[in-house]
């Protein structure tokens, strides 16, 4: 680790040194202006001190993103695994690893400045967003909810002065329909409005080899959005938000890995011995019952699923209602309240063992049956202002987070009983007191130093198999930042920080199968990251240069892991010790000529894990894994980048001809569990358009993942099982969309 450090400080300190001369023609008037407000104050990215990455909404469009992971590919260091509504986003290394009901998210995911958790939301479908914010690195003394990753922010397009609004119709690959618009306007002259509809429907690209057949990975969502903004009077605004969505999807079928050699059966004692996992990752190996699906063919998986009867269901219902009230107190304070509330019902089964139906005795198997109902409050107020050289902001935070669920349908895993195996309730309030100065030192020199105060308390009750228990947390935690911003030049800054973050602690609410041991609670986990960049802007403006390097110190890091030697696969929440990250990020944006404009994106992390020699986890073939020593499980390299070519043409209308493509080294899982898996892979994508010389009519044409490149997404392998599931990548797929801009 020791050469790696160096090396890596050897090259930041080349970048920081660059100062490229002006060669630029004077006509051309510079890379266009990308205005953000993760400081609670509009700014231009470049002036912010933190490694942050901003995609406007036309950007969003032109990328053709439809799902709010989708923003992840052109970003570094940022990765989400796949799923249906849910992400375990990971930043710089970082990630959740608690996918359960109770688990805090280490990556704070906020919608138009209220905080969502992600694991219900992470998935979601993007419609009307003007900008999507992603800062990495500790985030709290500027937002309500705290994180230890880093912060990914959606904000919507608000009512407008004049009428505008647009529609937009798409046709693609598996049958995919998507209409969009969206209208906006005065309704008087204190009052505006803005009205957004979509609907998103395919086939499915999956064809069921199962004996039911049928359609697999089927998506039907509606969403909807108004916002009404209303000039109280001169100093006083009120914007309320409603927001609603319905999805009722048929989820993708999980993919199946058998373990076992086919090769060495004993027919006396009736078992096989297990393949290592290279060989069950190729489909060389086989499930001891035999109904383990042997084909990693994305597009034809085998379930005992009926689609058409409604398995593999995935529903989600979601609605919030925002009220923001800004008032501007005076010419340099400003008052701020956000109110939220927000409902939520999710409900999903998945084939995730491949058996026949009827196996072991019992009726069709939805191996995982998961439904939760959840409703959550909060309330921010933050105070903020500033004179000449001084900004500053003060809030408070208040969260009451209740969820319901249940998990583990045991009738339907080889016919025990139609009873939920577990239900569990949690309950949790957080308070928080927050704020951050930037303060001008001299002419080039600035501070920022910021702090945070939060008190939490959850509160959990768990019912399994008739047995029922109850657990409570409360803990406090004190975190800040402390920065220094160096602006040598015009058009250049460079900055240190040095920041604290926190996840609150946790209890374990996933599958218990009727063993209350299996309800574990860790105490909070806790991250001390420093930050060392650059920002500039060279050659008249034609080029900007990014750069960041960083090392986070990660305490008592929170995970689940699965007890092989339980009757049943019984997870477990641990702490799995503490972690080192250090790493690299670079992002440059280049426009050679007035035409061209090109972008390219690099992050790097490596990661080291200290924990107790004697403590060991098991993987799927039930090798027992010291963590001491290994890394965290998530793709180490990943490299973006866009090539956009403008055409005028004689009518004055413009083409456009762009192709991007992102990278991601392969990733084993934590303690160097080849059997946790996601596969290296490089993804093409491809559009043409066309805009009309009013931009009143636009037209798109599109293939996504143009080599049709397949790969192993994620897989998880759970021990005392005889197979490893996951996911599969999406496969190629075309279309072209038509827009009308009034």
């Amino acid at each position: 680790m020791t050469n790696n450090k160096l090396a890596l400080t050897g090259v930041f300190a080349a970048l920081l040194a660059v100062n490229v001369p002006a060669t630029a023609e004077e006509s051309f008037s510079g890379i266009e202006e990308i205005l953000v407000t993760a400081t609670k104050r509009t700014q231009n990215l470049q002036d912010i001190s933190v490694s942050m990455t901003a995609l406007s909404g036309d950007k969003i469009d032109a990328f053709g993103f439809e799902d709010t992971r989708d923003i992840f590919s052109q970003i570094p260091n940022v990765s989400s695994s796949e799923g249906s509504f849910s992400a375990d986003i990971t930043i710089r290394g970082n990630s959740t690893l608690n996918p359960s009901l109770a688990g805090e998210d280490n990556v704070a995911l906020y919608f138009d400045e209220v905080y969502r958790p992600a694991a219900f939301y992470g998935g979601g479908v993007m419609m009307d967003v003007e900008r999507a914010e992603v800062l990495r690195g500790p985030q709290g003394t500027l937002f309500g909810r705290n994180s230890t990753a880093g912060l990914v922010h959606f904000i919507s397009r608000k009512p407008t002065e004049e009428q505008e609004g647009y529609l937009n119709f798409e046709y693609g690959s598996f049958g995919t329909n998507i209409v969009e618009t969206a209208i906006s306007g005065p309704m008087s002259d204190q009052v505006r409005g803005r009205l957004a509809l979509k609907y998103h429907q395919d086939d499915g690209f999956q064809d069921n080899q199962g004996p039911a057949g049928g359609k697999l990975g089927v998506t039907d969502r509606i969403m909807g959005r108004a916002h009404l903004d209303i000039d109280i009077n001169d100093d006083m605004n009120l914007l309320l938000s409603l927001e609603a969505s319905d999805a009722d999807d048929i989820g993708k079928a999980f993919n199946y890995w058998g373990l076992m050699d086919p090769a060495t059966f004993d027919p006396e004692y009736g078992f096989y011995e297990v393949c290592d996992a290279k060989r069950v990752l190729a489909s060389q190996c086989v499930g001891a019952a035999g109904f383990s699906d042997p084909n990693p063919d994305v597009t034809k998986p085998y379930t005992e699923h009926d689609p058409r009867a409604g398995d593999g269901r995935y529903t989600l219902e979601t609605e919030t209602v925002i009220a923001k009230l800004t008032w501007q107190l005076n010419n340099d304070m400003e008052l701020v309240s956000i109110s939220a509330l927000d409902s939520i019902d999710r409900y999903f089964n998945a084939d995730e063992d491949g058996s026949a139906v009827g196996a072991f005795g019992g009726a069709a198997q939805y191996d995982d049956t998961y439904t939760v109902d959840g409703d959550q409050f909060s309330q921010e107020f933050h105070l903020s202002g500033g004179d000449e050289g001084r900004n500053w902001l003060v809030g408070l935070f208040y969260l009451d987070d209740d969820r319901s669920s249940t998990s583990g349908v045991a009738g339907y895993e080889w016919g025990v009983d139609e009873n939920p195996d577990t239900i569990a309730n949690i309950d949790t309030k957080s308070y928080a007191v927050f704020g951050e100065i930037n303060r001008s030192l001299s002419d080039t020199l600035s501070m920022v130093a910021g702090f945070r105060y939060t008190d939490e308390e959850k509160e959990l009750q768990i019912t399994t198999q008739g047995l029922s228990g109850a657990d409570r947390l409360t803990g406090e935690n004190l975190s800040g930042k402390l920065g220094l911003e160096w602006r040598p030049r015009d058009e250049m800054m460079i900055y240190a920080s040095l920041s604290t973050g926190f996840r609150s602690g946790n209890f374990n609410s996933d599958l218990f199968f009727g063993d209350l041991t299996a309800m574990t609670s860790v105490d909070s986990e806790e991250v001390t990251a420093f930050e060392l960049g650059s920002k500039s802007t060279l050659m008249d403006g034609r080029l900007q240069l990014n750069a960041a390097l960083f090392y986070q110190d990660v305490s008592d890091k929170q995970g689940i892991t699965y007890d092989s030697n339980a009757a049943a696969p019984v997870s477990r929440l641990i702490s799995i010790g503490d972690a080192d990250i250090y790493g690299v990020e670079l992002e440059l944006l280049a426009v050679p000529t007035d035409n061209l404009e090109l972008s390219l994106g690099i992050g790097w992390f490596d990661s080291e894990i200290s924990a107790d020699p004697g403590y060991i986890i098991y993987s799927a073939d039930n090798d027992a894994r010291t963590l001491d020593g290994s890394e965290l499980g998530s793709p180490d390299l990943m490299v973006n980048g866009v090539a956009s070519y403008n055409i005028p043409l004689n009518d004055g209308a413009v083409v456009t001809l762009q192709t991007d493509f992102s990278h991601n080294s392969e990733g084993i899982g934590t303690g160097g569990n080849e059997y946790n898996y996601s596969e290296a892979k490089t993804l093409v994508n491809a559009r043409v358009f066309w805009v009309s010389a009013s931009e009143k009519w636009e037209v798109q044409a599109y293939v996504k993942n143009v080599f049709d490149t397949e790969y192993i997404d994620n897989t998880y392998g759970i021990a005392g099982l005889d197979y490893v599931y996951g996911n599969m990548g999406m496969p190629r797929w075309a279309g072209i969309k038509v827009g009308m801009n009034f």
